[in-house]
């Protein structure tokens, strides 16, 4: 990927999140593009990137050949925000996701945008289960159906995403 790219998603990041988190957000999406595990999507309007979502493995300890993924980040700059960018990068990447053989997708995130497209609350273990005190936010989305019905059991993250306050729901809204 192109160094104008990474600083393109970067900055849509930094945009969508807003001054208080824009910043940790963009780099967390820039140590993303770093893994080579890491599928980054992106929408485009007027030649520049304006949405970006992506997506890093999550393994189940003791399922390591179901493929399951991580949505995080997903943001669209202020500018193309309510002109149906979000709704591209979504559909594109679940559609992305099932031709490689994806199981499943899981989301730390808004509980009244992600249902749109599929995704439903669940009950499976995030890296840090104690610091989930929001459990509406934790979804899941099947992709090959009945794959999250069996997983059970501590999971991992990549690296830059297994630090504990990603995953503190405690006084967000």
């Amino acid at each position: 990927m192109k160094q104008t790219d990474i600083d393109a998603i970067m900055e849509v990041h930094r945009l969508a999140f807003g001054e208080v988190e824009g910043a940790e957000i963009a780099q967390l999406a820039k140590d993303f593009l770093d893994h080579p595990d890491t599928i980054s999507i992106s929408a485009e309007r007027a030649g520049e990137i304006a949405g970006n979502v992506m997506f890093t493995p999550i393994i189940f300890k003791g399922h390591p050949a179901t493929k399951c993924y991580l949505l995080a980040p997903c943001g669209v700059s202020p500018e193309y925000q309510g002109r149906g960018v979000g709704k591209e990068i979504m559909e594109t990447s679940i559609r992305y996701l099932k031709s490689i053989g994806a199981d499943a997708v899981f989301v730390l995130g808004v509980p009244t945008f992600y249902p749109r497209y599929g995704f439903a609350q669940t009950d499976k273990q995030t890296p840090y289960p104690d610091l989930l005190t929001a459990t509406e936010a934790w979804m899941a989305l099947e992709l090959t159906p009945g794959a999250t019905k069996g997983l059970s059991g501590q999971t991992k993250a990549i690296p830059p995403f297994m630090q504990p306050h990603w995953w503190d729901t405690s006084g967000r809204g």
